[in-house]
């Protein structure tokens, strides 16, 4: 394709391709084509507007990088202008394949195989696809050899830790997307967030339908994160045992008990094929035991803080009650207050309600603090609702605002979008000023929660909350007792907090006033636990585990983050955890226990 045509293309899209072109797919964001060339045709995909066109330099640079990966689609050499250019192998999308045949269960297993290793060979390059579901698979050639395409939002980091968004901003298709995905876990997104959209995709394959179907978005994302589908071999006669006790491995809802790696899945169907290539009946086997991560993170769930989660669950419960409105946590860093506090996710979304967060950083102004990362994310989720609810919501917060419409919250961009153009409010007072902007705040927040649709709402780092951000927490604890349906959660290192501290003051304060939010003071892992934590991240024997967590434990106090950092860190330079290919009988490959452990941690540099 010349540079010119390429240009007209880029500028006028929906003018009109040439003749010779075929459309395959237009909305408002992209159009596909497909375009006959002297050296062949290819498949243009052109963006519309300038996320589009982000999105589409975003999806060239994760092609580029899994260049020489098998089943993945090919950029052609010359790229257009604003638009990418992919080889056109001809294929069909698997979705339009399945609306006229269903596959049997050897050309199942087959495909399942193709992409386990397509998956492999992925995710062994950094990048993880974050979309696969079958309109993303296309079948070439008469083997039906499948070719993983739109990479639009695939992602090259070892893990990433999705926000809380509307259900409908959530990026990828909701129907086969991992729980951790959804944004309503907590848990970070990794690999084998790709194995479980590959289940969901065997799983329609073998059974004919997706193991969860709603039109109800949230019902949707709450099958995912608790509902159990019913096994392919319960949901349709002759499906083999051991493909469906695949399938569902591939489903589990916590990502530590998937597939850690697609190279282990493929291991477990190469032995389910030749049983059935052999006339062996197609029996469940243990599954798994090839099966190792490509690298080492803390479980999904978290170990040792069991009572912990309860007294989460009762805060919010007791909040959606109006019989308590925060609940404090404090500790030294890597204790995992964040990620206790992610716990929370999944029980909001049980409620249908809303979690929003923001961080208190130490050097930072007002006008970035914690409070208002928080207000703008509960804008963003307002923003997002049907128009009817829009429009309800935006009814309630002027009549809320009253006089001080204008104020505090409703400058803010996202307000300033949901609540339209305001009459500007002058007060030349100060303290006045800020008075009625906390009480704004406050008046806003009351008008969008309730316990039908609570809101929790985070604030980390409260040691370095300034002084205008506590005295907006003293008003939210203070001022009305009948704000029901918030939670706040307020974080902050306990070591940093002393007597002389502002937080120190407005929590004697509260407990003057019979206000004070129970404070749990969260500690490093005991020994038991540590050995726990030790043994899942590795896979090891409890007496094992135990050992090392000995030993590690002498180190890192039963820190869970030191813990970690240093697992990984003896897995490099000098004194790695893991020999290339070395595979125990046991546990993750080549894990050091005992004397070698032991040697190998009294030779890091103790932490200053």
């Amino acid at each position: 394709m010349d540079h010119s045509e390429s240009r007209r293309l880029a500028s006028s899209p929906e003018k009109a391709a040439p003749a010779q072109d075929e459309l395959l797919y237009k909305n408002e964001r992209t159009l596909i084509i497909r375009r006959q060339t002297a050296q062949g045709p290819v498949v243009i995909k052109q963006a519309l507007g300038a996320d589009a066109q982000a999105s589409l330099r975003h999806e060239a640079s994760m092609l580029t990088r899994l260049a020489a990966v098998p089943g993945v689609v090919k950029l052609t050499p010359d790229q257009p202008a604003g638009a990418l250019s992919f080889h056109d192998e001809g294929g069909m999308p698997l979705s339009k394949w399945l609306q006229t045949a269903q596959l049997g269960i050897d050309a199942v297993i087959q495909l399942a195989l193709a992409l386990g290793h397509t998956l492999a060979a992925m995710h062994r390059a950094g990048v993880i696809h974050k979309d696969i579901n079958p309109t993303n698979i296309l079948l070439v050639g008469a083997e039906r050899r499948p070719v993983l395409i739109d990479f639009n939002i695939a992602s090259c980091f070892a893990q990433e830790r999705l926000g809380f968004v509307h259900q409908n901003h959530i990026a990828g298709t909701l129907a086969y997307m991992a729980p951790e995905q959804t944004g309503r876990t907590g848990r970070a997104v990794d690999q084998r967030s790709d194995l479980y959209a590959l289940g969901v995709t065997l799983y329609e394959l073998t059974v004919g339908h997706k193991p969860f179907e709603s039109d109800d978005l949230l019902e949707l994302i709450h099958d995912h994160l608790v509902r159990q589908p019913l096994a392919p071999a319960l949901a349709r006669p002759g499906v083999p045992l051991a493909l469906s006790d695949i399938i569902m491995r591939l489903l589990e809802k916590e990502a530590d008990h998937r597939y850690q790696s697609a190279e282990g899945l493929c291991h477990d169907l190469v032995r389910l094929r030749e049983r059935l290539e052999h006339d062996q009946p197609g029996q469940s086997f243990p599954l798994g035991q090839d099966d190792f991560p490509l690298r080492l993170s803390p479980p999904s769930a978290l170990v040792g803080r069991t009572e912990e989660i309860a007294i989460l669950q009762q805060a919010i419960d007791a909040a959606a009650r109006g019989e308590g409105r925060a609940l404090l946590i404090s500790g030294a860093p890597g204790v995992g207050k964040s990620a206790l506090i992610n716990e929370l996710q999944p029980m909001v979304t049980a409620r249908r309600g809303w979690f929003v967060m923001g961080k208190f950083e130490q050097y930072q102004r007002d006008t970035t603090s914690a409070f208002v990362q928080a207000l703008r994310a509960l804008g963003r989720l307002l923003l997002a609702e049907p128009q009817a609810t829009l429009e309800h919501h935006r009814a309630r917060i002027l009549t809320a605002l009253g006089a001080n419409a204008g104020l505090g919250p409703s400058l803010l961009p996202e307000f300033a979008a949901l609540l339209g153009k305001l009459p500007k409010v002058q007060v030349d007072d100060p303290v006045e000023a800020e008075s009625r902007m906390i009480q704004a705040t406050v008046d806003l927040l009351k008008s969008v929660v309730s316990p039908e649709q609570p809101l929790v709402l985070v604030v980390d780092d409260l040691q370095w909350a300034s002084a205008v951000s506590l005295r907006f927490m003293d008003a939210l604890m203070t001022n009305d007792k009948a704000l029901q349906g918030l939670l706040i959660i307020g974080a902050y290192r306990g070591n940093e907090v002393d007597g002389a501290h502002p937080l120190s003051a407005m929590l004697a304060r509260w407990a003057k006033l019979g206000v004070a939010p129970p404070l749990m003071e969260l500690g490093n892992l005991p020994d038991q636990d540590l050995g726990q934590l030790i043994g899942t991240m590795l896979r090891l024997p409890d007496r094992e585990a135990g050992q090392l967590a000995a030993t590690l434990y002498e180190r890192t106090a039963g820190n869970p983050y030191d813990t970690v950092e240093l697992i990984n860190a003896l897995r490099q330079g000098h004194h790695p955890f893991a020999g290339a290919g070395q595979r125990t009988g046991h546990g993750h490959p080549g894990a050091p226990t005992g004397a070698r452990a032991r040697r190998r941690v009294d030779r890091r540099p103790q932490r200053p």
